[in-house]
């Protein structure tokens, strides 16, 4: 698929993304309609496996439950999939266009001036996402709880929109609670955001989610990567060994009760961890309420603003 071509009523206009195992493209419906329905907007964004992948057949059948999984899925803070087309061998998604930036890039950019997100910004985001993972994490249909696990939150997926909005993307390797997805010793997901049990191949559950915001949070806060390292076995030993030093060497004008947030989200023994999502949003409505920190979707569009015009 290439820019300008035509692909089941749709336009391409640009690739925004070849890695990992999909690329994804910028497009224009040509249709008043999409799968039946009155489109809400003209610009979707396109999923599709890369060639290499599209010749395996676990992965075109993973690529595919990925996008019958999201399609039931209805949450604000959670991208919306609109459908899937395409043929059997080589399924396309078909999503919302989000119109913003991936944190990981607002971020990269703030770590390159020595530049720190303002904190009620980083308290936003990150309660948008924890309200994404609720919904997950209680997911239930008809009265049947699932109980799924994103098992990839990184700065990488989650965008944050002109309009304010937080949006969590990417269900590649999500799974339902209990579901055992890959083959033993396969590790899926994101490297310097995998819990320590994620890396040492034992079972996980909602808690190596809130691990991953729990990461998200420190990093955010000290403006700096928690798990580097100059080779991919050196970031593999720092993740296994949970060594995480005190935000405040890296932020002293952090309160203390940041730090206590954080020994929690980042505790290496899970049941030692939020309880919840929900336990981990009353920890950061709490940081919010004692530092007057401002909480509304104008924060994310200010800073977008920002960015694009220095």
């Amino acid at each position: 698929m290439q820019p300008g071509k035509k692909v089941g009523g749709y336009q391409l206009l640009s690739r925004i993304a070849s890695g990992g195992q999909a690329e994804v493209f910028h497009a224009k419906a040509t249709s008043m309609a999409l799968f039946g329905k009155p489109r809400h907007s003209e610009f979707v964004i396109l999923k599709r496996l890369l060639p290499a992948f599209r010749r395996d057949a676990r992965h075109v059948e993973r690529f595919r439950k990925e996008g019958e999984l999201m399609l039931r899925l209805k949450h604000p803070c959670i991208v919306h999939t609109l459908g899937c087309f395409g043929q059997e061998s080589d399924p396309i998604l078909v999503q919302e266009w989000v119109d913003g930036q991936p944190l990981e890039k607002l971020h990269e950019r703030c770590r390159r001036r020595n530049q720190f997100l303002p904190l009620e910004v980083v308290v936003f985001v990150l309660r948008q996402l924890l309200l994404a993972l609720c919904y997950i994490h209680e997911l239930s249909e008809e009265g049947i709880w699932h109980g799924l696990i994103h098992a990839d939150v990184s700065p990488a997926n989650l965008l944050l929109s002109k309009e304010g909005e937080v949006k969590l993307i990417d269900f590649g390797v999500a799974r339902l609670l209990g579901e055992k997805m890959f083959r033993e010793n396969e590790l899926h997901g994101t490297l310097a955001y995998m819990s320590p049990e994620a890396m040492l191949g034992h079972p996980i559950d909602e808690k190596a989610d809130l691990y991953a915001v729990g990461i998200l949070l420190w990093e955010l806060m000290a403006n700096r990567r928690l798990f580097e390292g100059n080779s991919e076995v050196e970031r593999m030993h720092k993740v296994k060994n949970a060594q995480v030093p005190s935000v405040a060497c890296h932020n002293p004008s952090l309160p203390h009760f940041s730090e206590l947030i954080l020994r929690k989200a980042l505790a290496v023994h899970p049941e030692r961890r939020f309880e919840s999502a929900r336990a981990f949003i009353e920890a950061l409505d709490a940081l919010a309420r004692r530092m007057g920190l401002r909480q509304d979707l104008g924060l994310i569009t200010r800073l977008l603003e920002g960015f694009h015009k220095t």
